[in-house]
């Protein structure tokens, strides 16, 4: 069964980050250190686990970007296990944690190849294109809560 969890102990972390590196970063060819930002300590970050292996599967980060409006950031979904809803699992509680903290809207930077991911799930480009990171593009994308 997965469950979705905040990471509390420091192996929790160290998963956590290594995963956001691993398939946010590293790809690029990015230091590490790159998987995390300034907004890191007033963030809430998630983890999907396999509860019966302990595995960890996917994570999330959300914080507010500004008075009802949450930001959702570093979705990233081990490449063993894309494309089997764990990142929609963990969309839709960020998306319930952030209803749950009065936020009307929720929001994203999508790279442009992701785009069409967050628009299934009820996203709308808001935004135009804008250097990331190299020659990544990203767009803000946000939802109604």
């Amino acid at each position: 069964m997965i469950v979705i969890k905040s990471p509390v102990t420091r192996d929790d972390f160290k998963a956590y980050y290594d995963l956001r590196y691993k398939v946010l970063r590293e790809p690029w060819g990015l230091p590490r250190g790159s998987e995390k930002d300034d907004y890191e300590p007033i963030s809430q970050h998630f983890m999907a686990v396999n509860d019966e292996t302990g595995e960890l599967l996917g994570c999330v980060k959300l914080f507010e970007k500004e008075p009802g409006v949450a930001w959702v950031s570093h979705l990233a979904i081990s490449d063993r296990h894309q494309r089997k809803g764990i990142g929609k699992m963990l969309l839709a509680h960020v998306e319930e944690v952030a209803r749950e903290a009065g936020d009307t809207r929720i929001g994203c930077l999508s790279r442009l190849n992701t785009t069409d991911y967050f628009e299934k799930s009820g996203y709308t480009i808001s935004g135009l294109p804008t250097h990331y990171f190299g020659t990544t593009q990203v767009v803000w994308m946000e939802k109604t809560l």
